[in-house]
């Protein structure tokens, strides 16, 4: 008896080929997806973190019967004493913020009768009114402006983490102060953004030295923007961070718009998110940005929006009572 010997019979080069083919045709199909996932779950985590934020804010009110103000005595203020009597240079009002974010160290650290950035001497005035240097060391809380807090990062903002050291808004120690993604409602379209001098009925929650209260939002706490989202590059200036201020900023101005992007040459999209000047809007989510509302709820705002219905959204006090839909 003859056995004939087995042949095992292995790919052909065609057969790999086509093979590989598939599989790449997969992961092309699967690639969106996933990356639709991950941009869901960020999506979510940044809606939780201006929740949090927003939470904080009323916990504050709680406590003090007023809501933090937007920035303290902001250093380019040099026309007149926007707030006399007061010691501490361009502090952010989330820095008031930590006791009630868990961050309660963090905060008796910071010492409250310094600045909290350093200044040019043309570019600050005393409590007296006149140019002249910061009142204290700003150096002193130096350590504590570079502290990141992940409670005010963005996960779908990946770039810059600190805006660097510098003799004008900036830090003496590296690496400068920590981002954040998220700012107040506030106007920058008058003088240092002094709360107090703005007419009533064009206030928003927040501004340089304010002191808004619950039973001020007349318009109704669910329909005003207290928290917007906001990326941490601009087409001009230096975006503020979570303790202090860049340039003449406090908080962000919704009047512009939505992801109102400055593109340069040869770009398609935003893709480190270069909003088209400081104080205004924007997130690198699809189509809109975050929103924490009087009441504590958060929105996400789609950027096509109706600029009417953002400015009247932003104000607290303009007679106008209106609805997201």
């Amino acid at each position: 008896m003859s056995f004939s010997p087995t042949r095992r019979r292995g790919f052909t080069l065609i057969e790999l080929l086509v093979v590989i083919a598939i599989i790449a045709i997969l992961i092309a199909l699967l690639l969106p997806a996933v990356q639709q996932a991950r941009e869901a779950a960020r999506r979510a985590s940044c809606k939780n973190k201006v929740k949090q934020i927003a939470l904080a804010l009323h916990n504050y009110h709680d406590a003090h019967s007023v809501f933090p103000p937007g920035g303290i005595t902001y250093g380019w203020c040099t026309l007149s004493p926007p707030d006399p009597g007061r010691t501490t240079h361009n502090t952010n009002g989330l820095a008031l913020l930590l006791p009630f974010l868990d961050q309660t160290p963090l905060y008796n650290r910071i010492n409250q009768q310094t600045a909290n950035s350093a200044q040019n001497t043309g570019y600050c005035c005393s409590y007296a009114g006149a140019s002249a240097p910061l009142a204290g060391n700003p150096a002193d809380n130096a350590d504590e402006m570079t502290v990141l807090l992940d409670v005010f990062l963005c996960p779908s903002d990946d770039g810059t983490t600190h805006l660097g050291t510098g003799s004008a808004y900036g830090t003496s120690i590296a690496p400068g102060p920590a981002k954040t993604n998220y700012e107040f409602s506030a106007d920058q379209t008058i003088t240092c953004n002094i709360w107090s001098t703005q007419a009533v009925n064009a206030r928003k929650m927040f501004g340089e030295n304010s002191r808004c209260r619950m039973r001020d939002i007349k318009d109704g706490s669910s329909n005003t923007l207290m928290i917007c989202e906001t990326t941490r590059r601009v087409a001009n200036g230096e975006p503020p961070a979570w303790g202090m201020r860049g340039w003449v900023t406090t908080g962000g101005d919704v009047d512009v718009g939505i992801n109102v992007w400055d593109i340069p040459t040869g770009w398609t999209r935003p893709d480190v998110g270069n909003l088209n000047s400081w104080g205004q809007v924007g997130s690198l989510h699809t189509g809109g940005a975050h929103f924490g509302l009087g009441d504590g709820a958060v929105r996400f705002i789609s950027q096509n929006t109706d600029l009417t219905l953002l400015k009247r959204l932003g104000t607290i006090s303009d007679g106008f009572v209106v609805e997201l839909p």
